[in-house]
């Protein structure tokens, strides 16, 4: 199945609303008119028919402002099929930021083109307003990236699972205003639709997604200090355990710091491993100095699994890894897979020191003809480059990604420029918020 990639998922969000409109628009017979109108730097308006533009610009981009986000919220159940659709959970949330960042431009020209109504009071109008000047504020605080370094994630995350009360209002307006929209019927049908969806996914996200996604136990029986503030958590089922595939990730829950606020961590164990682990490197406020605030017998509660990072997607090509830093979590999982071909991991880190895992690689190395392991350290050879992979025939192999986002970025670059197509390069996003 093709994925929805947002090089795709965009221009069908646009197509679809130009095809729905401009039929609509081309067998309206109708008799909207402006009586008399106002808008924000164009005027008033009496007497002006449905031809206007301004209305019909107007309405158009409130229509995708509902449909965006609507299919955010849908991405935000974390459903399964929609993971799938999208190509994992952390493609999907890569998304759904960018949705939100663009749908708050298509509120603004909403705002900025659409007439209002002067002729009575209309409880939707105020509304709309409220909900205009919310979204705004909301995205904002949740996109921009000086906000999300200051505010603290469990802060932010408070902020925002508001937005879905913030849409219910917005939709709450288009409900209550007179539109062009409510005599366009195909227009109408998919535009109340979409709004119906977003309210129902934001309704079952905020109440009832606990209810059907089974969390389950488990009791750390291990916390590791690695060093450089990266700690190394193993644990034991209580009862049921987690079933997942080498590559993908759970939301982890630790009481003993949160009782509710949730992380995602990409398991360093196997699915054949009768323990579960993960490596967590402290990157923010709830990861800094974990190994003080977790200790033996804690509990944790996990829910997933997520993720379609797997090197089962092209196990018939020689693979080539490349991981940075703590982007390395995966791949410890995936090498205890079974592979027909040869292997080469490169670790990309800032100095040995941080290289907890070298012993554990070197010796798989040294037991599988298979694989080949090199440790990049950048502190005395530079950032790595595709140059330094030294490949014959690139565009031959498979290459799995995992680390910050320059580092993907600079090698998915430069992959391409050496003739290597995208469907043979597999990537992780290394954060989500």
């Amino acid at each position: 199945m093709r994925v929805l990639k947002q090089e795709i998922y965009f221009p069908i969000i646009i197509g679809i609303h130009f095809i729905f409109w401009a039929v609509d628009l081309y067998f309206y017979n109708g008799s909207f008119k402006e009586v008399h109108s106002d808008t924000l730097f164009f005027g008033e308006l009496s007497d002006v028919t449905w031809k206007n533009p301004h209305r019909i610009l107007g309405e158009i981009f409130s229509s995708w402002v509902v449909t965006v986000f609507a299919f955010n919220f849908l991405m935000a159940t974390r459903a399964r099929w929609v993971e799938k659709l999208f190509g994992g959970l952390d493609k999907m949330y890569l998304i759904h930021r960018r949705s939100g960042v663009i749908a708050v431009f298509l509120l603004l020209a909403h705002f900025i083109v659409v007439p209002r109504d002067l002729v009575e009071f209309n409880p939707g109008k105020p509304l709309g307003f409220y909900a205009f000047i919310l979204i705004i504020v909301g995205v904002i605080l949740s996109a921009a990236p000086i906000f999300k370094r200051k505010i603290p994630y469990h802060k932010w995350i408070n902020f925002h699972k508001l937005m879905g009360l913030f849409y219910v209002m917005a939709v709450a307006h288009g409900i209550l205003v007179d539109s062009l929209i409510k005599e366009l019927p195909i227009t109408r049908i998919y535009v109340f639709g979409m709004s119906f969806l977003g309210v129902a996914a934001w309704f079952y996200k905020a109440f009832l997604f606990r209810f059907f996604n089974k969390k389950l136990d488990y009791t750390i029986i291990a916390a590791r200090n690695l060093g450089k503030d990266t700690l190394e958590l193993e644990m034991s089922p209580q009862t049921e355990s987690f079933k997942y595939k080498a590559g993908q990730f759970g939301f982890f829950t630790f009481p003993d710091i949160s009782k509710r606020e949730q992380h995602p961590f990409t398991l360093s164990s196997h699915p054949h491993d009768e323990t579960l682990k993960i490596t967590v490197k402290g990157l923010g406020d709830y990861t800094n100095d974990m190994s003080s605030k977790l200790s033996t017998g804690n509990i944790a509660n996990v829910e997933g699994p997520y993720g379609m990072f797997s090197s089962s997607h092209s196990k018939e090509r020689e693979q080539v890894w490349i991981a940075g830093g703590i982007g390395i979590t995966p791949f410890l999982s995936l090498i205890k897979d079974y592979y027909t071909n040869k292997v080469t991991l490169y670790w990309c880190v800032n100095n040995e020191s941080e290289a907890h895992y070298k012993n554990d690689f070197e010796k798989i190395e040294k037991e599988n003809p298979l694989f080949e392991f090199i440790l990049w350290d950048s502190s005395e050879r530079g950032h790595i480059t595709v140059d330094d992979l030294s490949l014959r025939d690139p565009e031959k192999k498979s290459y799995l990604i995992c680390g910050p986002d320059a580092l993907k970025k600079n090698m998915v670059k430069q992959l391409k420029a050496d003739g290597v197509k995208q469907r043979n390069i597999y990537d992780e996003e290394f954060a989500f918020r």
